[in-house]
């Protein structure tokens, strides 16, 4: 009896149903390595162990459908980067995984289908969300919002306020399913994070899906050169959506102030592009369908893999500019 994943070093395969201790089919010696999980219904759960035989028995106080196990010893330093290889293998092959974080794609119920269910999210992914869902009660947190008051004033003195506020709102109101009802809980914007020097951050689930930046321009006129400064923002979808429709040729050549990025975040799974672009830009960016599709498509991914880790950091003030519904006009 071999393993399907043989072809890619999983040598050890055993039927595991039912067993309480695997300890019989290692020695002390070659516990070292990266395990996949064979549920009954089909499913997979990639996952390193120094031990195996200790981890297997923490698996099987949460899943008692354990049918499988294949196995391949790795060095100790490789670990983390062999389990991302072959969680990125399977999910190639068309595997559905019980991971959460370096997957892609989350199966099964969520957190977030409490809040909002799977057919308002099938909805919204549509655009066929009524205004509505813009409008619903917000969670408020009063001592928390005292804490970064004092940082949304700093960022209010900004020439470039108004300009971050208009962005912001257009990215949250359009990229988040029920933004009221998700913030916090699943989405965070923090002010001036002390990180970088982003004027504005918005995370969801385990890492930053928009930075805004201010960078100083140079532009010539007149044969001077001149410097103003103007904001540049920083984006995370979905890679293999995004290039459905465009070739990066196509992108570059559609949007003048529009650069690749190479950031990508383990929580997000293989399938993220970060773009950058100039705020002059970005509306036109943000609203082009192919784009917009990529954007909502890997939020929604962030938002069902579970809560903002970094909602610490929020800032209900600034939070109070990208969800205010005074200047939207109902479709």
């Amino acid at each position: 009896m071999e393993s399907e994943f043989k072809n890619i070093g999983f040598d050890k395969y055993f039927y595991a149903k039912g067993i309480r201790s695997i300890a019989g089919q290692f020695s002390q010696n070659n516990r070292c390595g990266i395990y996949i999980l064979h549920f009954e219904n089909g499913e997979y759960y990639v996952g390193l162990a120094i031990d195996v035989v200790n981890r297997y028995a923490q698996h099987r106080q949460n899943h008692l459908d354990i049918e499988f196990i294949s196995f391949k010893e790795v060095a100790k330093s490789k670990l983390p980067e062999i389990e991302r290889e072959t969680v990125y293998e399977l999910e190639n092959r068309k595997k559905e995984l019980r991971n959460i974080n370096i997957v892609s794609i989350i199966i099964g119920e969520t957190d977030l289908d409490l809040i909002v269910s799977k057919e308002e999210q099938g909805k919204w992914i549509n655009y066929e969300l009524p205004f509505e869902s813009l409008t619903t009660k917000r969670f408020e947190y009063p001592e928390h919002r005292k804490r970064y008051t004092k940082k949304f004033e700093q960022l209010k003195s900004n020439p470039l306020f108004e300009n971050c506020c208009d962005i912001l709102q257009h990215y949250i109101y359009f990229t988040i399913p029920y933004p009221k009802k998700t913030e916090y809980s699943f989405w965070c914007c923090s002010c001036l994070p002390s990180t970088d020097n982003a004027l504005i951050r918005v995370n969801i689930f385990w890492q930053e899906t928009l930075n805004i930046f201010e960078e100083e321009f140079e532009y010539e006129e007149n044969r001077i050169v001149k410097k103003e400064k103007g904001l540049s923002i920083a984006i995370w979808l979905s890679k293999s959506k995004l290039f459905e429709t465009y070739t990066e040729t196509e992108l570059l050549e559609k949007y003048k102030t529009l650069s690749i990025g190479n950031v990508v975040y383990k929580s997000g799974g293989q399938d993220q592009q970060q773009l950058i672009i100039d705020d002059i830009e970005f509306l036109d960016f943000l609203y082009d369908r192919p784009i917009s599709d990529a954007i909502k498509d890997f939020n929604l991914r962030l938002l069902r893999k579970g809560g903002c880790i970094f909602n610490r950091y929020h800032s209900f003030d600034l939070a109070d500019e990208a969800v205010r519904t005074d200047n939207l006009i109902p479709e």
